[in-house]
């Protein structure tokens, strides 16, 4: 059955408020049926280690733990190599045949997308929708920017690296991750000092 399906990737280390809070203010924004949250298996842009797939995909379970219209898939977790979005978006287009694609970004991956694996491939396969996060992506690249659906969004400063840090530092992250999450985080010990 042909749907409008939203689609929100990412590493997902942790899943935080701020992901949630985007994908809810889209829905309101914007008619689409459902969104999924497909958290990457082998994200190709980062450098630096991430959590375990089976940690970050049970933090993004219970972020969305009661939220109607909000899903999480394991697409490139069940996949092997990297996890380029044009991949994922060629997967939910063959499993959705008829279904219009969303693939929802933060402001700031905009001025990103042309280093993204085909990023053409990716604008034919589905509309891109940013959330305003900052305005500093849109400045920097206009022929994408301009090919970008821009919808208002509140702006939420939270980063899974600041969060990271604090739990490093053995700081609170409360109402920096949903509670399901936060207690997660706690019990098993992720992103603290060993």
């Amino acid at each position: 059955m042909a749907e409008r399906l939203g689609i929100l990737g990412g590493t997902f280390d942790p899943v935080h408020s701020g992901h949630v809070l985007l994908a809810q203010a889209v829905l309101e924004r914007l008619p689409l049926d459902r969104i999924l949250f497909v958290p990457a298996a082998d994200p190709p842009h980062k450098r630096s280690l991430v959590t375990s797939a089976t940690h970050r995909f049970e933090m993004v379970r219970l972020a969305l733990e009661g939220l109607k219209r909000m899903e999480i898939s394991r697409a490139e977790l069940d996949r092997e190599g990297p996890s380029y979005t044009v991949e994922t978006l060629r997967h939910f287009r063959s499993h959705y045949a008829g279904s219009d694609l969303y693939l929802i970004i933060g402001a700031d991956n905009i001025a990103d997308l042309p280093t993204w694996h085909d990023p053409e491939g990716i604008l034919a396969l589905a509309t891109i929708v940013s959330g305003s996060r900052d305005e500093q992506g849109l400045a920097q690249d206009p022929d994408f920017g301009s090919r970008i659906l821009r919808v208002p969004t509140p702006t939420y400063d939270i980063s899974s690296t600041d969060i990271r840090q604090r739990l490093l530092q053995g700081l609170p992250v409360r109402y920096l991750v949903p509670e399901a999450v936060e207690h997660y985080l706690a019990s098993h010990g992720l992103y603290q000092n060993p």
